[in-house]
């Protein structure tokens, strides 16, 4: 048996944006082109998250839910997921999630922070990274590793930067709006993605790139060539 543990993160965008760079990455070991991403943004996100660390975002803001964050920064391992299809190979996730919101009825939230535009569009790209993340939760791979009773719903907080501020005594801050977007965690509709997609397109033919695809972009400059089989 074939076990591959794949990245929730790489559910966010390179799935969606490069199938032939998520093959490469788990079936060949050939990993994407790095993405840059600005520590400012990790840091404006941790601010948030430490400020509001065991508090209720009810009490700081009535259109925020009553859910109480908690548990941030773990590490969550999941069971495997097969399709009988393909015997000799198994999905795990395993990946660290930012943080859970406590909810009165015991039951917890997966939920994560970004710095970004509030683009309903944009921000849908987060469910199956976050879907895994409630899988991992709900399906631990073993007793050791981290469970919660989560429930059916995911959150991203997203805070977007508007305006800057500054008092001249080398002190300034950025306002903006900070929004908290709820979707359903569809624990069938996701476990079935994983052994009708995924697994089908790790365990098949190398899929043809497109030659708008960024991870095919970036190899074609270093002589990569794609040979149909």
């Amino acid at each position: 048996m074939h076990t591959i543990f794949l990245s929730p993160s790489d559910f966010a965008f390179l799935y969606l944006e490069s199938k032939w760079g998520f093959y490469q990455k788990y079936k060949q070991g050939i990993k994407r082109p790095p993405v840059i991403i600005p520590k400012i943004f990790t840091k404006i996100d941790n601010l948030i998250k430490s400020k509001y660390l065991n508090k209720s975002f009810n009490s700081i803001c009535k259109t925020l839910p009553t859910g109480v964050l908690t548990e941030a920064d773990q590490w969550v391992k999941s069971k495997a997921i097969t399709n009988p299809d393909f015997p000799d190979v198994e999905i795990l996730f395993r990946g660290k999630i930012d943080g859970v919101l406590k909810n009165e009825d015991d039951t917890y939230t997966v939920i994560d922070f970004k710095t970004s535009e509030i683009s309903e569009n944009y921000l849908a790209n987060y469910i199956n990274q976050l879907s895994c993340y409630a899988y991992c939760l709900r399906y631990p791979n073993s007793q050791r590793d981290f469970s919660l009773n989560v429930n059916d719903k995911l959150g991203l907080f997203v805070f977007e930067p508007k305006e800057f501020m500054v008092d001249y005594n080398s002190k300034a801050g950025i306002k903006g709006d900070l929004q908290y977007i709820e979707y359903d965690f569809n624990e069938v509709e996701f476990e079935n993605f994983v052994k009708n997609e995924v697994i089908p397109l790790l365990m098949g033919p190398e899929p043809k790139p497109e030659d708008s695809d960024p991870c095919w972009y970036y190899l074609k400059q270093f002589g990569f060539e794609y040979e149909q089989e």
